[in-house]
């Protein structure tokens, strides 16, 4: 991804950054090598290789932090409001944690490192336009809604589905969901995308930190989105007015997600 007016933030950058303020960054967005264990001499040496990273592109200046990086590094750790995205993809995975800023939208993105002991350059920029929600659908480029309708039944039902078909993978997926009780448009559906290969798939969760309180709230359910060679679907799990868990399925396209994903935003700014 490659934007104008954008800050590049380095693995040693982001842990100088986070010892300076003594805080951790939303989880999504990896600070360090986390899965390597640092001596003594690398624990002092790369967080002032970082500083000096940050004093080379003019972001310190007499010990003080650019402004809109400070505010940045804050908010990604205790977000007003956030969306977090886990993108896997055909052609480049990544995380992006998109957060109010004001009346715009911060957005941090970060492509997969090549290896779990290792961290990419964190991508900083601020979007003026378009809110959490249409800033996130963004990132995931063109999508068209896949053909067919929606469906929506118990998850329970749906774990006997995948237990049977576990138990006969030569069997028929719509077989299998359709004698748990499952009706016939809904295993239809159902099975289609089941089965169908998937090029991308999007996790996207939403969190609020209460200053007030100083405590993170965060949904307990996110949003899927999955895009395949015959179109987009997305999926959620929620709790019925039965007390039920039940999974939806339906297709999708920028304008759906991004309806959906601002409804996920209302119901955390009322929590």
């Amino acid at each position: 991804m490659t934007v104008r007016n954008q800050i590049s933030v380095g693995p040693a950058a982001a842990i100088y950054l986070c010892e300076r303020y003594d805080l951790m960054i939303h989880p999504l967005l990896r600070v360090g090598m986390l899965s390597v264990q640092l001596d003594e001499d690398e624990r002092v040496r790369i967080p002032e290789e970082g500083r000096a990273e940050l004093q080379r592109q003019g972001l310190i200046q007499t010990d003080e932090v650019h402004p809109f990086l400070d505010d940045a590094w804050h908010l990604l750790a205790y977000p007003p409001l956030a969306l977090g995205m886990a993108v896997r993809d055909d052609r480049e995975s990544f995380n992006a944690v998109l957060a109010e800023q004001g009346r715009g939208t911060l957005r941090a993105y970060q492509a997969d490192a090549p290896d779990s002991g290792s961290a990419e350059n964190i991508l900083l920029d601020r979007q003026e336009y378009g809110g959490l929600g249409g800033n996130a659908v963004k990132l995931l480029g063109e999508l068209k809604p896949i053909s067919g309708g929606s469906a929506s039944v118990p998850t329970e039902l749906l774990k006997q589905a995948g237990q049977r078909m576990s138990s006969d993978p030569s069997g028929n997926a719509m077989s299998a969901l359709a004698s748990v009780g499952i009706r016939q448009n809904d295993a239809r559906v159902l099975g289609n995308v089941m089965t169908t290969p998937r090029g991308t798939e999007a996790v996207i969760t939403a969190r609020r930190h209460d200053r007030k309180v100083n405590r993170t709230h965060k949904l307990p359910n996110g949003l899927q989105v999955f895009r395949t060679e015959q179109g987009c679907y997305m999926t959620q799990q929620s709790t019925g007015s039965d007390g039920r868990e039940w999974f939806t399925v339906a297709p999708a396209d920028q304008r759906k997600i991004t309806a959906k994903l601002e409804e996920m935003l209302e119901h955390l700014r009322r929590a």
